[in-house]
C-alpha cells in the first residue's frame, strides 16, 4: 500500500494533487491526521480538497482521522472507557521560581499525527490486533530544501518515501505548481497553539483576533490550570514565559518549527 501522509500544508497538498493527476506515480490512499486545532485556513483547504476529490474521477481517496489534542492536553489523566488517558504534552516553555527556563517533552506529533495515521492504515489493510503489517510506503512531502528532515522508518514492513526528493523539487516549486494550476495556496500546517510559532505568526493571529487567536490564548491559560499535573514550573506557549496575550510581539523570534517536526506536521 502506498499512503500519502496528507498534512494539508503546501507540499503534501501538492503531492496529493500531482499523484491524483498522474504527474507522479499514483498513491493508493491519502490520510489526514486532524488534531482538531489547525488554522481556520487549513480547514477551508480541507473542504476544497474534499470537493475536488468528489469531482475528479481519478482522485486518490482521502481519509480523515480526528483526535482532539487541545482537549487531551488540558484534561490529563481523565478516565476514559478504556481506562485512564495517558498524559499528553506539547513542547511548551517553562520557567521555575529561580528564573530557569526550559521546555516540556512533547507527545503531540507521535500521538496525534503518526499513530492515528498508522491505525487507519492498519484498518484499511484489514489487519487484526497484533497482526503484522503488510508492506507499506509512507509518502512524505519533504522537499530538497529541507532534506535534513528525512528519516528512515524503523518499523517492520514500513518504508518512508520522499517523492519530491526523487523529483528534485523545492517548496518554491510546489508553490509554483499550485499557482500554475490555480489551486488554493495552503498556509503552513500546524496547530494554532504550537509553541514553535514565530512572533510574526502570533502577531498576525492577534491582529485577526478570530477564533484561532482566542483558542491559543485559552490554551496558554489552561496549561497553567491543568488538574492532576504537578510541575515545579509554570508553562507557557511563548518563549518569553509570559501569558500569550501579554507578550510584546516584535517579530524577532526565529521560526523553529521546521527543525522540530518529524515529517508529518508543517507539510
Amino acid at each position: 500500500m502506498k499512503v500519502i501522509a496528507l498534512g494539508m500544508g503546501m507540499q503534501s497538498t501538492a503531492l496529493y494533487l500531482m499523484s491524483s493527476m498522474r504527474q507522479f506515480e499514483r498513491a493508493d490512499v491519502a490520510i489526514f491526521s486532524d488534531p482538531m486545532s489547525e488554522h481556520p485556513e487549513t480547514y477551508k483547504l480541507v473542504g476544497w480538497l474534499l470537493k475536488w476529490e468528489k469531482e475528479c474521477a481519478d482522485a486518490i481517496p482521502i481519509h480523515i482521522v480526528k483526535k482532539d489534542l487541545m482537549y487531551d492536553v488540558i484534561n490529563p489523566m481523565r478516565v476514559t472507557p478504556s481506562g485512564f488517558n495517558n498524559y499528553t504534552s506539547i513542547p511548551a516553555y517553562t520557567k521555575d521560581k529561580y528564573g530557569h527556563k526550559g521546555m516540556i517533552q512533547r507527545h503531540c506529533t507521535t500521538k496525534y499525527k503518526i499513530e492515528p495515521l498508522e491505525k487507519k492504515v492498519r484498518e484499511l489493510m484489514g489487519l487484526k490486533p497484533r497482526q503484522r503489517w503488510k508492506p507499506c510506503e509512507m509518502w512524505l512531502g519533504i522537499t530538497i530544501d529541507e532534506a535534513h528532515r528525512m528519516k528512515d522508518n524503523p518499523n517492520y514492513n514500513r518504508t518512508n518515501r520522499y517523492p519530491f526528493i526523487e523529483m528534485m523539487m523545492s517548496r518554491s516549486d510546489c508553490m509554483n505548481y499550485m499557482k500554475d494550476n490555480r489551486f488554493p495556496i495552503p498556509v503552513k500546517s500546524a496547530c494554532v497553539f504550537c509553541p514553535y510559532h514565530s512572533d510574526k505568526f502570533w502577531l498576525e493571529l492577534k491582529k485577526e483576533n478570530g477564533t484561532a487567536w482566542k483558542k491559543s490564548v485559552e490554551m496558554d491559560y489552561k496549561l497553567r490550570k491543568r488538574a492532576n499535573v504537578k510541575l515545579d514550573s509554570d508553562v507557557y506557549l511563548h518563549p518569553s514565559c509570559k501569558p500569550l496575550d501579554q507578550v510584546d510581539l516584535k517579530e524577532n523570534q526565529l521560526d523553529m518549527f521546521g527543525n522540530e517536526c518529524e515529517g508529518y506536521c508543517g507539510l
